[in-house]
């Protein structure tokens, strides 16, 4: 392998690293790049090069920092870093997006549950991936003991039909044997004539504080990804209220009842924390001054220290 070409490949991995938020690789990856390219004065365009991987870097220093500020990082070990490279192999010209499910797969199985989830839902509109991918999400919330919520999950999938019948019974056996395995109790017949199942509360209503506001990144739809805040209208105990005005349809759009939000900050007169919560009803309020406008619930399922 000559220099371009090793420039070029821990280029693509630092790339690949960043793009599944493994901050600490890409980093260490890019200034690998950078070293290589300092060494040699042949390279074309070398400062132009230097120029984008000093962006580069600072951009992945400073998310890292920020990052490291909130929760501690994730380590990688040897064996998923191997994995992750590999990533390049699993591609399927017949099948778009199996590059993406492999390293899906790969994050899921060390541990990166909350990115790997993130691109396996993305799969779910691809035909050749989708029951694939389904299964690792499955796998991905069992693994995280939120049993009660991948058996909600699997339900809203059965009563929208994803599947073909044939890959329904495939799924249907798969995550039975998933649920035996983790030692939870289910009962998967006629789900889609059951309600979502709502997953209990790690918390008594006695010990969460007044809520003022609270903010939480949009779980999916139109605005999926951003970040708002928004006030609390009313609250029951782990039980919180929203109202949503009628001119923020999108707002209501990217908030789906039955979604697991994670990484929610509650705000109270007299401290701030962190937590999960659960989306228990989203409805448009059909009478008084408020009519045309959605009330939104969120269910807090568990309390982060």
């Amino acid at each position: 392998m000559n220099l371009g070409e090793k420039i070029k490949k821990y280029f693509q991995e630092a790339e690949l690293y960043a793009s599944h938020g493994l901050l600490a690789e890409a980093l260490e990856k890019y200034q690998a790049v950078e070293g290589l390219v300092r060494s040699s004065g042949k390279i074309r365009n070398r400062d132009g090069i230097l120029n984008k991987l000093a962006v580069k870097i600072k951009e992945t220093s400073q998310k890292l920092n920020k990052l490291d500020r909130i929760q501690p990082m994730r380590e990688v070990n040897e064996d998923a870093q191997s994995l992750i490279k590999e990533m390049y192999t699993f591609d399927d010209p017949e099948a778009k997006g199996s590059a993406v499910l492999g390293g899906a797969v790969a994050l899921a199985k060390f541990g990166q549950y909350d990115k790997a989830i993130e691109e396996l839902n993305r799969l779910l509109e691809y035909d050749k991936l989708r029951l694939e991918a389904a299964k690792n999400i499955l796998w991905c919330w069992v693994q995280q003991n939120y049993g009660e919520y991948a058996v909600s999950l699997y339900q809203k999938w059965r009563k929208q039909k994803l599947f073909p019948p044939d890959e329904t019974e495939v799924i249907q056996a798969y995550f039975n044997e998933l649920m035996d395995g983790a030692g939870v109790e289910h009962e998967l017949e006629e789900l889609e004539c059951q309600q979502t199942i709502e997953p209990d509360s790690e918390v008594e209503d006695e010990d969460i504080l007044d809520i003022s506001a609270v903010k939480f990144v949009l779980p999916g739809g139109p605005r999926k990804g951003e970040s708002i805040e928004l006030e609390i209208s009313f609250q029951s105990g782990k039980y919180i209220q929203m109202i949503i005005p009628r001119r923020e349809k999108e707002l209501t759009d990217s908030i789906h009842v039955g979604a697991l939000i994670k990484n929610m900050i509650f705000y109270s007169p007299v401290a701030i924390f962190y937590g999960e919560g659960f989306v228990s009803s989203n409805n448009a309020i059909d009478a008084g001054p408020k009519k045309g406008d959605f009330s939104l619930e969120i269910k807090i399922i568990k309390i982060v220290s």
